[in-house]
């Protein structure tokens, strides 16, 4: 059992290390042209939100000539729609887009995404979320981001909340899967990805059939995307620089919390067979990790045993982490990672099996 076990480890040591090595691939290229970008919101009932993601987008350090802003209201409840159109009566970059009923063969934000993706002027998209905001150098970012071989470009999101505590443990979780990002990047594998800071050409949007065969599914309008997308990219590339830092501003209450992360397990059986497969091996990795723990404290599994283990689990993440932050600049989410370290395994393994055979509830 212990060789297994040692196997296992070895492994997961390899797993992770690949993409510590993957953001150390990643090239420094820069485009030097200025492309033209659509840029691409789906809202609904963001009465709250969008005023300060607009006053962001129109205020952007990049051509206004060479962007526009396109916002699909998506069955709106609320006074979404009349927000919109006060900021596109004072900017002609605004276009604005209604849906009035869910598609059956586009569940979830496919259909307002979808339409504005159809109706956009320019090759590449960017795409934000509605309770975003981005910095005024963001378009600038991705575009510099976007050499002529480059398909994808993905950028980190930062969540603030309420309680400080709180915001950097959550920071530091959602860093780890940037981290993967930016590491399957670096080898032109498409894992996993974030809507509220991406861009890609819509060629390879069409390329991959769109949101075919997965627009019946409610969620995974970017990662069972870029999933799809994957034979078809030629590079990807990840933005480290601050100024590409996107900032989104979620309900911090315990409800959403859990409603979101079991959205984001639910996507699991819809995976690509090899992403099945590596994140099925995590998930029994960490159930024999904590196996090892229990035999540690109550079984008088041998120390000597355990450490090695420890160490081949905790030295990879942290090398990786270490990496992305100090290339983001924001290393100094590393002080809770000791107390990270000791919730994650848990709180994957549990909304890993929420997310799989339970249910959740999407946005209203």
């Amino acid at each position: 059992m212990e060789l297994i076990i040692y196997i296992f480890a070895i492994f997961y040591f390899t797993i992770i290390f690949s993409f510590f090595i993957g953001i150390v691939f990643l090239e420094n290229s820069k485009n030097t042209k200025i492309n033209n970008i659509s840029v691409i919101i789906a809202a609904r009932n963001e009465e709250k939100h969008l005023p300060n993601l607009l006053d962001s987008l129109i205020s952007q350090n990049y051509p206004q000539e060479n962007y526009e802003i396109i916002v699909v209201d998506d069955r709106s409840e609320d006074n979404t729609v009349n927000i919109i159109k006060e900021f596109q009566a004072k900017n002609s970059n605004i276009t604005l887009l209604q849906i009035k009923n869910e598609s059956k063969h586009l569940l979830g934000k496919k259909g307002a995404l979808n339409k504005g993706i159809r109706a956009a002027k320019h090759n590449i998209l960017a795409f934000t979320d509605a309770d975003c905001v981005p910095t005024k150098n963001w378009l600038k970012q991705i575009n510099d981001q976007f050499t002529d071989k480059t398909d994808i470009v993905a950028g980190y999101s930062y969540v603030k909340y309420k309680n400080r505590f709180f915001e950097f443990l959550k920071n530091l979780e959602r860093s780890s899967i940037f981290a993967v990002i930016a590491g399957s990047f670096g080898w032109n594998w498409g894992i996993t990805i974030t809507a509220g800071n991406m861009a890609y050409r819509k060629e390879l949007f069409y390329k991959a059939d769109g949101f075919g065969n997965i627009g019946q599914i409610k969620s995974g309008d970017d990662v069972l995307l870029i999933q799809k997308m994957g034979k078809y990219v030629r590079r990807m590339n990840f933005m480290f620089h601050p100024d590409s830092i996107v900032c989104t501003g979620r309900d911090s209450t315990a409800d959403s919390q859990i409603q979101q992360e079991t959205r984001r397990g639910s996507k699991w059986r819809y995976y690509t067979t090899p992403i099945k497969i590596m994140t099925l091996f995590i998930f029994v990795y960490y159930l024999a990790f904590i196996g090892c723990l229990i035999g540690f404290l109550f079984a008088k599994l041998s120390l000597s045993f355990f450490v090695i283990i420890l160490i081949l689990k905790i030295l990879p993440e942290f090398l990786l982490l270490t990496l992305f932050l100090a290339r983001i600049k924001r290393l100094r989410l590393m002080w809770v990672f000791p107390i990270a370290e000791l919730i994650y395994i848990p709180y994957f393994v549990f909304f890993g099996l929420k997310g799989t055979f339970g249910k959740y509830k999407w946005k209203d």
